[in-house]
Order: C-alpha cells, then sequence, then structure tokens
C-alpha cells in the first residue's frame, strides 16, 4: 500500500476535522480541543530557539558585507509590491461583491482598543529586555539583536569560531526538535479545525456570508498573483511550488498564527524548497512579523468598503489611493502589534475618518475570516523569500526547481 504523503494527511485530517465538529456532540469536542491547542504551544516554544541561531550562524558565515544590505533592499522590494497588490486586490474584490450592502444586523459589537501611538510601535521594534519582549510575543527586537549578534560574531574572526560551533549544533538540535513537532501536524489540524466547525456551524456564519466570501475570494486571488510571481521570476510550475509549500499554508490556515507556523515555514523552504539558510533564516522571519498581505493588505482594504456601505458613506477615487498606500505602510507599520489585522483596519478607518463600529461587528467571526487571512500572511512571506533566494547573486533557481521536484517525506 502507497504511503499517503505528508501533505495529504494534513488535508485529510482538515476535512476529517471539519465533519467531526459539525457531527459530534460539543463534548467530545471540547474534550480533543485541547490537543490542538498543546500543538500550537509546541511551536511557539520553538520559535525562538530555532530562529536565533539561524540568523546568528547565516550572518555569522557572511563574508561579504555588503551581501547582507542587498539582501535586505531585495526584501524590502518585494514586501512593499506585494503588499500593494495585495491592498489593491482587497479593494477591487470589495467594489465587485459591495460588502455591507442588505447588512440587518444590529450595530452592537465589542469595543476596541485604541490604536497604539507609532512612539508604542517604534519602541516595541527596539531590543530591551530580550526575556520579557520575547515572552509578550515581540519577536522583531529578538530578530534585531540576532542579526548585530551573527554581524559581530563574523567580525570577530578566528576567536568566535568556537561560539559559532556551539551555535551550529544548537541548529542541528533546534531542526531535529522542529521535524518531530511538525510530524504532529495532522494530529494539532484535525483537533484545531473540529473546534472551529463547531463553534460557529453554518447557521451562525450566514449574516456574515457576503463579508467571509469577499475576504476568501480576495485571499483566493491574491494567491493566483504569487502563482504569477513565481512562474515568471521562478520559471517553475507554480502547482508544483504550492504543492511543496502545503504543509506550510495548511498549519497557517488552522492555527492562525504566523509566528506559530514560523517553524513550519522554516523547515518548509529549507528542506522542500531548497532556499539557503542564509536567505530563509534572514526573510522569513521577517515576513513571519511584518510580511501581512492578509492581515495588513486585504482585510483592512474590505473592512472600509464594508463600513462606508453600512453607513451609507460615498467613497471617491482619492479615498481608494488612501486605502491604498495605508494599508501598505500599516502592514510593516504594526508589526509586532497583538491584534494585528484590527490594528491595521482601524489605521485604514482612521485615515479615511470611518467609524470603528462595523469592525467590531466582525471581531466575533474574526477565527474564521483569520484564518484564510493567515495562510496569505505565510504565503506571501514564503513567496518573497522564494523570490529573494531567485533573484540573489547567487541565482539559487537551479537549487529550488531541483528541491522542488524530489519526492517530499516531511
Amino acid at each position: 500500500m502507497k504511503k499517503i504523503g505528508f501533505g495529504s494527511q494534513c488535508l485529510l485530517a482538515l476535512f476529517l476535522g471539519a465533519v467531526f465538529g459539525l457531527l459530534a456532540h460539543p463534548q467530545w469536542v471540547n474534550f480533543i480541543t485541547p490537543v490542538g491547542q498543546a500543538f500550537i504551544q509546541l511551536l511557539k516554544m520553538i520559535i525562538i530557539p530555532l530562529t536565533f541561531p539561524l540568523i546568528v550562524t547565516s550572518f555569522a558565515k557572511i563574508e561579504d558585507m555588503a551581501h547582507i544590505k542587498t539582501l535586505g533592499l531585495r526584501t524590502l522590494f518585494w514586501f512593499v509590491l506585494t503588499a500593494v497588490i495585495a491592498a489593491t486586490v482587497g479593494l477591487g474584490v470589495g467594489l465587485l461583491f459591495h460588502p455591507g450592502t442588505n447588512f440587518t444586523t444590529d450595530l452592537a459589537g465589542e469595543g476596541l482598543n485604541a490604536v497604539p501611538p507609532f512612539s508604542q510601535i517604534f519602541l516595541n521594534m527596539i531590543p530591551g529586555n530580550l526575556l520579557s519582549q520575547g515572552a509578550s510575543g515581540l519577536i522583531i527586537p529578538i530578530l534585531i539583536f540576532a542579526i548585530l549578534f551573527g554581524v559581530a560574531l563574523a567580525l570577530v574572526g578566528e576567536p568566535g569560531k568556537p561560539l559559532l560551533n556551539v551555535l551550529e549544533g544548537f541548529r542541528l538540535v533546534m531542526f531535529r526538535i522542529t521535524r518531530w513537532i511538525i510530524r504532529l501536524s495532522p494530529i494539532g489540524i484535525f483537533a484545531l479545525i473540529s473546534g472551529v466547525t463547531s463553534t460557529y456551524g453554518i447557521h451562525g456564519l450566514l449574516p456574515f456570508g457576503k463579508f467571509i466570501i469577499t475576504i476568501y475570494f480576495a485571499c483566493a486571488v491574491q494567491l493566483i498573483v504569487y502563482a504569477f510571481l513565481i512562474l515568471v521570476v521562478l520559471r517553475v510550475n507554480p502547482i508544483h511550488y504550492f504543492k511543496a509549500l502545503w504543509p506550510a499554508m495548511l498549519t497557517a490556515f488552522v492555527t492562525s498564527s504566523s509566528l506559530g507556523t514560523l517553524p513550519v515555514t522554516m523547515n518548509t523552504l529549507v528542506q522542500r524548497i531548497g532556499i539557503p539558510d542564509a536567505v530563509a533564516s534572514f526573510v522569513a522571519p521577517l515576513g513571519a512579523t511584518m510580511k501581512m498581505d492578509g492581515c495588513g493588505g486585504i482585510y483592512p482594504a474590505v473592512v472600509a468598503l464594508f463600513t462606508a456601505a453600512l453607513f451609507h458613506i460615498h467613497l471617491g477615487w482619492e479615498q481608494y489611493v488612501v486605502i491604498v498606500i495605508t494599508c501598505a505602510i500599516a502592514t510593516i507599520g504594526t508589526a509586532g502589534v497583538p491584534g494585528t489585522a484590527s490594528v491595521m483596519a482601524m489605521v485604514v478607518l482612521s485615515s479615511l475618518g470611518l467609524p470603528f463600529t462595523a469592525l467590531a461587528m466582525v471581531v466575533g467571526i474574526d477565527k474564521v475570516i483569520d484564518m484564510m487571512r493567515t495562510m496569505v500572511n505565510v504565503t506571501g512571506a514564503s513567496v518573497c523569500t522564494t523570490l529573494v533566494a531567485a533573484t540573489a547573486k547567487q541565482d539559487w533557481r537551479h537549487v529550488i526547481k531541483k528541491t522542488i521536484r524530489l519526492p517530499k517525506s516531511t
């Protein structure tokens, strides 16, 4: 009997979990829900221990420091380009579907926290007490410190080699632990998706159906954009690429956490797609915190149109331009802030002078929307990582093409 591939196992777990959540008694679903939460905790456990040695060793091995500057510029280019495209896609699909029209739900909703000031967002990115920041989910300061540590280790030269060897061994150990946890993905996916379908069901989502469809359709269009970029730049069949990336995409969909998916994303990019460590360890962690095409590009644009339709507020082309520009900026500018999608949406609504009431309405179904948003976030970060590698001076395209065509075991 032919062994079921890892991607197929995850997809089967998604389907069976959804069916179980709809048909099983809530007590049974509640019984297995902690298994899904435990899986997420295991993923979060290895984020920092995996990311820190990866970044340090990658930068410590770079002899040409000008390469770091080039890598950063390429990363920024692809991040900004795809963010602008995502905001445009969200705006276009929103104008096509008109979410918010004929909406009969009461305008009462949960309160929303105020948008944090720019000064606080800026300080959240600066390294301070790394243990405290890591415990609070602020990953960017740790990434910055890891980069500084790696560059300093490279400049020290020969005396730093023993420390580099220790970190290299630590990196290999973390890769082994990561593979063990990733193998649990089908179990975690089954438990998590069953909880979602049991909580919301079908009837609970019907009043918000048009809004949900708009988000999902826009995200699907954005995935097609990624496929086009892979085809043009990498010159490889996008189907083969997404098949290799599928474990990371599916984990992102179920966990609704870009950071929680980061270990799976890193393993997938390096092992299944063939991205070199030097590129993957630099771009992917930044992408997990700053590359939010779903949460920062598509979602705020649709929420803005939803709000305008709900309150019968006319938006002209000038407001549309503001939406695209603000979404692109907010995608990077609110990195590391809890409740990123809602904060980004509030930034866009504030720039247009629109009320937050409509956003408060959709908070109740945020989990359902966040699943697709997060999958687009992780896919966008992964595609950008691939494009950075494909357009690098070394040109890793031939390695990536060869790796993608190999049989995938994990």
